[in-house]
């Protein structure tokens, strides 16, 4: 991505997905804001070694229960970093609100965007993911999901998988997939499968895309998608 927007904002940094995704985008060299529900020194510690690779991270309290009190925190996130350029939101954390005001950053840097919904099941046809893909996309920003079937209730979801899932993550937030959106990637702990957002409704039978190591960055990329 271009460099003046390689910010990223995570939600739920508190849980060990978030800090997985964290620390996988602070070795992509994102500049980060760490949004956390109720472990603060949980978050303290992830910026911290974030830090150690020469990026910037920021920490702020993000209350679902209190949704004005979310949209602050990210218009505080996004004048610390300087902006907004990517949005990844972990299970739980999820709010319309927080994304649309995370949008108008995006918008506004004028370079685009990419959010990427972490969630444990695979997104309806005319969900969320597939609605803001659709009406984002004139403004060049990217809507994606990574679905965690087996993600754990604490959300830190089972080593295999985060390790996985945050490959994908970085994948979506790299400038090889400025035209990838509305698409949903499977993270099953034995493969990855994208079902492009056409196909969400039909189920992951219609799915038949497998995935590869990338050849420059190790990350795991898809390969062409084919029915």
């Amino acid at each position: 991505m271009d460099p003046s927007i390689r910010t990223a904002l995570v939600t739920g940094s508190d849980s060990g997905l978030g800090r997985a995704v964290a620390l996988t985008l602070a070795d992509d060299r994102f500049h980060l804001g760490l949004a956390y529900a109720t472990d603060r020194d949980n978050v303290e510690d992830t910026a911290k070694k974030v830090r150690t690779k020469s990026v910037r991270a920021a920490v702020r309290r993000m209350d679902l229960a209190d949704i004005a009190d979310a949209v602050t925190a990210v218009d505080e996130f996004a004048g610390e970093l300087g902006g907004i350029g990517v949005l990844v939101n972990c299970p739980g954390s999820i709010a319309v609100e927080c994304i649309q005001r995370a949008v108008r950053y995006m918008i506004a840097g004028g370079e685009g965007g990419r959010i990427v919904n972490i969630i444990t099941e695979l997104p309806r046809a005319g969900g969320l993911t597939g609605l803001l893909a659709t009406r984002l996309a004139r403004y060049s920003i990217t809507v994606n999901a990574v679905v965690l079937p087996t993600v754990e209730p604490s959300f830190a979801g089972p080593e295999h998988d985060r390790s996985e899932a945050t490959s994908v993550v970085s994948y979506l937030t790299s400038a090889a997939t400025a035209s990838v959106t509305g698409t949903a990637y499977v993270v099953d702990g034995t493969s990855i499968t994208m079902i492009p957002h056409g196909l969400i409704e039909a189920g992951s039978s219609r799915a038949a895309h497998r995935a590869r190591t990338h050849p420059h960055t190790g990350h795991w990329a898809p390969t062409r998608w084919t029915p």
